[in-house]
C-alpha cells in the first residue's frame, strides 16, 4: 500500500481516506502467515461478548491470544479483530498516539515513523464532538467479513456511531493478523 500524501489534509486523514489518497497494486496487502493455530470460528461464548471492548480469553482462545501493550487478550479471531478496531478508535478519541500507531503502523508504507507524523495532524481534523463519538465507536461483529484465519474485513456498515468524515468518505478497514494481536493492513 502506498499513501502519498496529497496535501495536508488528505495525509491527516490517511486512514479514513486511504481510498481517495493512494496508489494501491492489487495483491500487495495481503497478510502474512502466522505461525499461530487458528481455528475456523470463534467460540460459541464470544457471541455474548459482542458489546464487551475486550474479549475475556476462554479455553479455547487461550493459544490464539497474546497480550498487546495496553493488556488484555486478543483472540485469533473475527471479535477479537473487532476489539482491537474499537481500541483503534477509541484512542484516536482519546489521541492517543503509540496505540493508533501500534495498531495502524503497518498500514503505512512508512510504517511506524510515517503513523507518528500523520496522526497528529489526524487528530487536529477532529471536532470535540467528533472526539466523544470515537470514544463511544462499537462495531457489529455480526457485519465482520472473515477472509481467511489471518483477514478480517470492517464495512463501514459495521462501525457505528460515525463521525463526519467516515460518513462523508466511508472506508472499508482491512485487518491482519500480525505478531499475535491484530493491526490495520489496509
Amino acid at each position: 500500500m502506498t499513501i502519498r500524501p496529497l496535501g495536508a489534509a488528505c495525509a491527516a486523514a490517511a486512514l479514513f481516506l486511504i481510498a481517495g489518497c493512494e496508489d494501491q497494486t492489487p495483491g500487495t496487502a495481503s497478510p502474512q502467515t502466522s505461525a499461530v493455530p487458528s481455528t475456523s470460528e470463534a467460540p460459541a461464548s464470544s457471541s455474548a461478548q459482542a458489546s464487551a471492548s475486550r474479549p475475556t480469553a476462554t479455553a479455547a482462545t487461550v493459544s490464539e491470544a497474546t497480550t498487546p501493550a495496553t493488556g488484555g487478550a486478543v483472540a485469533h479471531s473475527p471479535d477479537g479483530a473487532a476489539s482491537v478496531m474499537e481500541e483503534y478508535f477509541h484512542a484516536l478519541g482519546a489521541k492517543d498516539l503509540e496505540t493508533v500507531c501500534r495498531i495502524t503502523g503497518p498500514a503505512f508504507d512508512g510504517g511506524m515513523k510515517e503513523c507518528r507524523t500523520l496522526t497528529p495532524m489526524q487528530f487536529g481534523m477532529f471536532s470535540d464532538d467528533d472526539l466523544k463519538k470515537l470514544k463511544d465507536i462499537r462495531v457489529d461483529r455480526a457485519k465482520l467479513q472473515s477472509k481467511g484465519p489471518d483477514k478480517v474485513v470492517v464495512p463501514p456498515a459495521s462501525i457505528s456511531p460515525q463521525i463526519a468524515m467516515m460518513q462523508a468518505e466511508p472506508k472499508t478497514f482491512t485487518m491482519g493478523w500480525r505478531g499475535g494481536t491484530w493491526v490495520v493492513v489496509d
